[in-house]
C-alpha cells in the first residue's frame, strides 16, 4: 500500500492483516505470514540504526524511528519505521506499525 493510500485510510492495513490472519487455520501458516509482513516493512536507513532509535530490553536488535508528518486534513501525524535482526520480530514490528503509524499523537 502506498503512503497516500495509507494516510487516507490508516485502518485499512491492520484490517487487511486481521482478515489474512482469520483466513489462516494453522499456526505454522500464521507464523510464516508474520515473517512475510516483516519483508514488507519500509526500509530503515543505515544511519537510523543508531543508539537513539534502539529499543532497550529486547533479546533481538530492534530499532524504531518516528517522523512527524502532516496528513491531507492538515493534522499532525506520526509516521513510524522499524527494523530488527530477527525475521519474526520484524513481522511483529510491521503489525505495530500498521496499528500506530500515520495517526495523530
Amino acid at each position: 500500500m502506498d503512503d497516500a493510500t495509507r494516510l487516507e485510510h490508516p485502518l485499512s492495513a491492520i484490517d487487511a492483516i486481521r482478515d489474512d490472519f482469520a483466513s489462516l487455520d494453522e499456526w505454522e501458516d500464521r507464523y510464516r505470514y508474520v515473517i512475510e509482513l516483516g519483508h514488507s516493512l519500509e526500509p530503515l536507513s543505515g544511519e537510523a540504526h543508531n543508539d537513539a532509535n534502539k529499543v532497550r530490553g529486547c533479546v533481538s536488535q530492534v530499532w524504531l524511528e518516528c517522523e512527524p508528518k502532516t496528513n491531507g486534513e492538515g493534522e499532525k501525524i506520526l509516521h513510524y519505521r522499524g527494523d530488527s535482526d530477527s525475521h519474526l520480530v520484524r513481522g511483529l514490528i510491521a503489525i505495530a506499525i500498521a496499528l500506530f503509524s500515520d495517526r495523530t499523537p
